[in-house]
């Protein structure tokens, strides 16, 4: 598993000046990696609320792709509100679409619902979940995202069967179908 922190974190708030954001957020990053069992993530320490569409983001993500001779790509859902997430929702689906191959792309929510054609028991790793979410403790001080991402996530559970009690939902999508019909591969923005 790789994982990338695409954007530095700078617009994000701390509730004390002690600890610039970015390093809060890195160290945060950090020790949620090492509750999940994968190793440091990357910094690209990108402007937050910076990420632009273009050759630059998408050859970046490309190389990234290839360099850890992913099969499996992650990125957020391009309906996301936050600016960011739509960027590197449709540079990885380029990015994806461009290395080709057997390689999927899942695009998941993080802020807004969107109309999944997979969903994941995650029931047995929901203790990680929370416990790696704990660790984001300048985001936490804001707002209770945990109990936002644990709602939408018993919510997910809901049209499966009854001993799952969280689900994460994804929309997948193949290179090949990148290929074949490009961003209309994905979801419906509205």
């Amino acid at each position: 598993v790789t994982v990338v922190v695409a954007t530095d974190s700078d617009f994000g708030v701390l509730a004390s000046a002690e600890v610039p954001i970015q390093l809060a957020r890195r160290a945060e990053s950090i020790a949620a990696a090492a509750v999940l069992g994968y190793g440091e993530p990357l910094f690209w320490g990108l402007a937050d609320r910076g990420l632009a569409y273009g050759p630059a983001l998408i050859e970046r993500v490309q190389a990234a792709i290839v360099e850890a001779d992913a099969d499996l790509v992650l990125a957020p859902s391009p309906a996301e509100v936050h600016p960011d997430h739509r960027v590197l929702a449709m540079a990885a689906a380029e990015a994806l679409r461009r290395c080709g191959g057997e390689r999927r792309l899942l695009l998941y929510e993080v802020g807004v619902p969107l109309q999944p054609n997979l969903l994941v028991d995650i029931t047995a790793v929901w203790p990680d979940k929370r416990e790696a979410m704990r660790a984001f403790t300048s985001q936490l001080a804001t707002r209770a995202y945990d109990r936002f991402v644990e709602a939408l996530n018993r919510y997910r559970a809901y049209t499966l069967t009854a001993e799952v009690e969280a689900a994460e939902a994804f929309f997948s999508v193949s290179a090949a179908q990148l290929a074949a019909t490009g961003a209309r591969s994905l979801p419906a923005l509205s």
